[in-house]
């Protein structure tokens, strides 16, 4: 149920509280200008293969693969660090290490997209590319 001033976002179609100025779900603006997540990583197309989140702690920061410590928290880059070390065509089902992320989970390899995916979904929720899509090594 909506209440005057909510809003849903451009992106994803999520309903959103008035007082919020980005979507919950996927991190859009209000405005029409995507910021990171609130999940402690940034979504879409700045997730790369071979960027990690880090495990210390509660920090679930995104870093780049070039990173060998988390740029928040200083901590070392290791096994369980939640890499996207994987074959972009290969994407569908990797592991529940990563905060927020679940098993089945999978990031939609069209161009330019890169949008985390929920296992339950068969289309990305960005872009519309269906999952079938995501298994194909050439576009």
């Amino acid at each position: 149920m909506s209440r005057p001033g909510d809003w849903n976002c451009r992106s994803c179609q999520h309903l959103n509280f008035q007082r919020r100025d980005n979507c919950q779900r996927c991190g859009e603006s209000r405005y029409g200008i995507r910021v990171g997540s609130t999940l402690g990583f940034t979504a879409g197309s700045d997730v790369r293969p071979g960027d990690w989140y880090c495990t210390a702690g509660n920090c679930g920061t995104h870093n780049f693969a070039s990173r060998s410590t988390c740029f928040n928290c200083g901590a070392f880059k290791d096994e369980s660090a939640g890499g996207f070390d994987f074959d972009m065509s290969q994407s569908r089902g990797f592991g529940g290490n990563r905060s927020g992320w679940k098993s089945g989970d999978w990031i939609c390899t069209r161009l330019g997209c890169n949008e985390h995916n929920f296992a339950s979904r068969m289309e990305c929720f960005r872009c519309s590319a269906p999952r079938e899509f995501n298994n194909r090594t050439s576009y």
